[in-house]
């Protein structure tokens, strides 16, 4: 069972003139990536969502799923847990008519946990660093101090 890579890379945020903060987040899987490699989308919030989706799965009976979306693009992770303490992430792209599967993965729901409270946290690092605030830094940041 691999453990995901999650890729959130602090040296690529970027502050639009209406204050959405975007920078890369992906996953890795090996040598797969996806949604791909270099992904840019709005960090910030699909770190919130994602926060939230993974504290779902721990609490959750064997056999929920729960989605970890992209802001940007058709991509999105459908986890199915599958035992008590792992789960399976399917990897999808939205088409017109339903979905595609483009890889599926199983892993521990810790491993998701640790792998996206990683990237979080250095993201809330950095956005203080730059001295960026916007209402998502203030929830992501309150999450991160939640899962500590």
């Amino acid at each position: 069972m691999l453990s995901p890579i999650l890729v959130g890379d602090e040296s690529t945020l970027e502050k639009s003139q209406y204050g959405s903060i975007t920078g890369e987040i992906y996953f890795q899987f090996g040598d797969f990536c996806f949604p791909e490699l270099r992904w840019n989308d709005f960090i910030e919030v699909v770190l919130c969502w994602w926060n939230k989706s993974v504290g779902t799965l721990e609490v959750s009976s064997v056999g929920t799923t729960v989605e970890f979306h992209f802001m940007d693009g058709p991509f999105y992770i459908r986890a199915v847990k599958s035992g008590e303490e792992k789960v399976t992430l399917n990897f999808l792209r939205r088409k017109i008519e339903g979905f595609e599967i483009l890889a599926s993965r199983d892993t521990e729901i810790d491993s998701l946990k640790t792998a996206i409270g990683k990237v979080s946290r250095k993201i809330v690092r950095e956005l203080h660093r730059k001295n960026w605030s916007t209402n998502d830094t203030e929830q992501l940041e309150s999450l991160v101090r939640k899962r500590r």
